[in-house]
């Protein structure tokens, strides 16, 4: 199998297929209550307390449906699968579906289907094959247009540039005014590759002037490195000029500086290509491109600053390079920013005394440089961090606020002390620093969470008054339900330790009324009936009669919002379906661009979001796409617009929960929790969070799909499971895949933790390693373990599937 396509760009791929007859949201769940009903246990005994069992439904009885011809069956499954990315059952049911023959207009999809699969499969010769079957057989079809769209793509993919090209222009002749824009780039691309850098800026110049949405600045670009490509470099030093002035970030202007040097040196003025280059080395010493200008002119025996050298080649990762520019600038003129930059260069290349060393001259040396603070914090950083000389650490954080107490860092400074003070064990003098906090910045974000802290580490001392009180004080601190909530959590805990059962069940009662459906509040809730995190309360049923409920919401809707339209709420209204935005997003989510899809629907999306009845209208068009990430937001802006805050979205007419929190991709979440031993809910949580159910979801750190697994874990998991076939990183974009793989990782972490599931979310999100010292530090006590996760994400992160999966059992599990 070749490499699968990624349509436009790394974002834009693995989505939905093109279905003519999409399900409307009714069908897409109905048959979820049925399928859960199929899996093991549904009808056993109740499940226990353990928390790694698997609740399933009940069987729920289904009226007797009009038969649906059998074709029409298959390609209603071959194009779900080629929504989950399962090419091989995609490809079955389709041929299927044409080798039974009848209506043309199945017989002209099924091959269609069959060709989109192929193609987003990345076996592109043979996705050629089946597009020009289908062009020469179906010429009378509702998407032939499209096809010479993506059997461009296919040319494009096999190097076929020409071919590409002359598919692009029959699809404008077929389908014109609709993504003109899109297309003319594309085509332009290709034309560039082929050696036709002019016919490409005609091209662009029509991408620009087309609609679009965003910024036309790439094309503007791509305009100028055609006319470098053709040799007229005066065409591109004018077009660059132009950029540079309207252009609003570095990135942008040191890449034309280094475009319009290139044209400079081509037209025989290399001085006036260096002034280019040296306007981003002295401006943009961030961008990369800026070192890219300094190569040239270290190379030609350029002057050049020495300090901005070497702020350009560290910015780049040239750390070599950087250290020796900074020690001939420090040489000649010491300052203290220059002893920073250099302190942290040489951290990068693995000096730590000698990053310390420099860190402390601009402290000792330069009180008036702007990076002073900075550099206290950086020397303590590098102490801890990299020297493991944490009381050395306490100390310089210490000491920098008591030099600078009015400093805005003294608080995160002192912060850090005491989480210092708890790395190395010094519990006591942890409470005793973070206690500062309350006393001498009161005002401060930090002062809740410096008592808060303090009384988590004089719980884990056993000092159980002296906890109640901090608890106690960060109550008075808190400002908000969802804080105090967790003072009083904590209150009960600490009470609890001493035997008070009383006591703790009233702080925990207070706790519980807080902050609804919040984490701290909905624990409490668990510990007055003495339930452990993620304990099931029974079978989950997700059968529901949402036509029923969707009636009740716009009477609901009139109500509230003062709707006189007659009609329908859940249709476009003329507006919307006419928006530009709408009609590009459809023809892209169509065609497989799905990142710039959702993109024009974002923008729809947000330019409504203070209409209520059109963002209700809106909400129903991107769940009939599948667009769940932006539905779920559709729904929940319409309760904020209806002034309920996250409790009170509980007491909203339930159909707007039920798009919220529903099962989307519970044909393969629901197994795959079978087949682990997971709690199907609590893995429906999970994915949720990590991707709020879009397939084609990228982290910021590179992690892919619904289960947001990494490219380096993706490896060892396709090893161990000796699947996919010719596995590629890219398969993580695959539903069926991310699920299988995620779903696998996770209850490897949950058997490495021996069934704690904070723990397996903990080596989730944040690592194995990161979780074990977690576990050795609370090793008995699931809400202690929580407290002591020293990452902000991961606590977060726990909290949020904890809520969510509570809110899945208040809809699903009869109580």
């Amino acid at each position: 199998m070749g490499r699968a396509w990624l349509p436009g760009h790394i974002d834009a791929r693995r989505g939905l297929p093109y279905d003519a007859r999409m399900r409307r949201w009714t069908l897409l769940l109905a048959p979820l209550a049925l399928f859960a009903c199929s899996l093991p246990g549904a009808l056993g005994a109740p499940p226990t307390a353990t928390p790694t069992r698997t609740p399933t439904a009940t069987p729920t009885p289904t009226p007797t449906a009009t038969p649906t011809p059998v074709p029409a069956v298959r390609m209603e499954g071959a194009d779900q699968a080629l929504f989950d990315g399962d090419w091989d059952l995609a490809l079955q049911l389709y041929r299927q579906a044409l080798g039974a023959g009848g209506d043309p207009a199945l017989q002209a999809a099924a091959r269609l289907g069959i060709a989109e699969t192929l193609l987003r499969a990345g076996r592109f010769e043979q996705a050629l094959a089946a597009l020009d079957e289908y062009l020469a057989g179906y010429p009378d079809h509702e998407r032939h247009g499209q096809a010479y769209f993506l059997r461009a793509v296919a040319l494009e993919e096999l190097g076929r540039d020409q071919e590409a090209v002359a598919d692009y222009d029959r699809y404008l002749q077929a389908r014109p005014g609709v993504i003109d824009s899109y297309v003319h780039e594309r085509t332009g691309d290709a034309l560039r590759r082929v050696g036709a850098p002019r016919e490409a800026i005609e091209r662009y110049r029509a991408a620009i002037a087309a609609p679009r949405l965003g910024s036309t600045l790439n094309l503007e670009l791509k305009i100028a490195r055609a006319y470098l490509e053709a040799g007229d470099y005066a065409a591109a030093l004018e077009q660059l000029d132009n950029i540079y002035q309207w252009a609003g970030d570095a990135a942008t202007k040191a890449t034309v500086n280094l475009l319009a040097g290139r044209a400079l040196q081509a037209m025989g003025d290399p001085q006036a290509a260096y002034e280019r280059y040296l306007d981003s080395v002295m401006n943009f010493p961030q961008a990369y491109d800026s070192y890219t200008g300094l190569i040239t002119l270290v190379e030609a025996g350029v002057p050049v600053d020495e300090f901005q050298r070497g702020l350009v080649d560290y910015n780049a990762g040239a750390y070599g390079p950087a250290l020796q520019a900074f020690d001939r600038f420090i040489a000649a003129t010491p300052t203290g920013t220059a002893y920073y930059f250099r302190g942290l260069t040489k951290r990068a290349l693995g000096d730590y005394a000698g990053a310390r060393a420099d860190f402390a001259a601009v402290v000792q040396s330069f009180p008036d440089d702007p990076h002073w603070a900075d550099a206290w914090l950086e020397q303590a950083r590098t102490e801890w961090a990299y020297l493991d000389m944490y009381s050395a650490a306490v100390d310089t954080y210490l000491a920098f606020v008591a030099a600078a107490p009015a400093s805005a860092a003294a608080p995160d400074a002192l912060f850090a002390a005491g989480r210092t003070a708890e790395r190395v064990g010094d519990l006591a003098q942890a409470a005793e620093i973070w206690l500062r906090l309350p006393a001498e910045y009161p005002g401060t974000a930090l002062a809740y969470q410096g008592a808060f802290e303090a009384g988590v580490v004089r719980f884990r001392l056993g000092q159980y008054p002296a906890a109640r009180d901090a608890f106690t004080l960060a109550d008075g601190l808190a400002g908000d339900g969802g804080r105090r909530a967790a003072a009083q959590l904590w209150v009960g805990k600490t009470f609890a330790a001493q035997g008070e059962a009383e006591a703790a069940r009233s702080a925990w009662q207070q706790a519980a009324e807080l902050d609804p459906t919040g984490y701290y509040s909905e624990r409490a809730k668990e510990l007055l009936e003495g339930r452990e995190p993620f304990q099931s309360r029974g079978l989950y049923d997700f059968s529901t009669d949402l036509e029923a409920e969707r009636r009740q919401a716009e009477v609901w809707m009139r109500a509230t919002f003062n709707i006189q339209a007659p009609g329908p709420l859940h249709e476009l209204d003329a507006r919307l379906a006419g928006d530009a935005r709408m009609i590009r997003g459809e023809e892209l989510w169509e065609l497989g661009f799905f990142g710039e899809a959702k993109a024009e629907m974002e923008s729809l999306r947000k330019s409504v979001e203070d209409d209520a009845e059109a963002t209700y209208r809106l909400m129903h068009k991107l769940l009939e796409m599948r667009l769940y990430q932006p539905a779920i937001f559709a729904a929940r802006r319409v309760m904020a617009l209806a002034g309920m805050d996250d409790a009170g979205t509980m007491q909203a007419p339930v159909y707007f929960n039920h798009i919220r929190f529903a099962p989307y991709y519970g044909h393969l979440i629901l197994p795959e929790a079978a087949r682990y031993n997971l709690d199907g809910l609590f893995l429906l949580s999970v994915v949720r969070q990590e991707s709020l159910f879009e397939g084609f979801a990228t982290s910021y750190a590179a992690a892919r799909g619904l289960m947001q697994v990494i490219p380096s874990t993706g490896e060892g998991i396709a090893r161990a499971l000796g699947w996919p076939p010719e596995y590629h990183q890219d398969d993580l974009y695959r539903p069926v895949v991310s699920v299988r793989f995620g779903t696998y990782y996770l209850a490897a972490q949950r058997d490495r933790f021996d069934g704690d599931l904070f723990a397996a979310l903990a080596a989730y999100n944040a690592g194995p390693r990161n979780a074990l010292i977690w576990k050795e530090l609370a090793p008995d006590d699931p809400d202690l373990f929580l407290e002591v996760i020293r990452l902000t994400q991961p606590h977060r992160y726990i909290r949020t599937i904890y809520e969510v999966y509570n809110i899945y059992q208040r809809l699903y599990v009869s109580r």
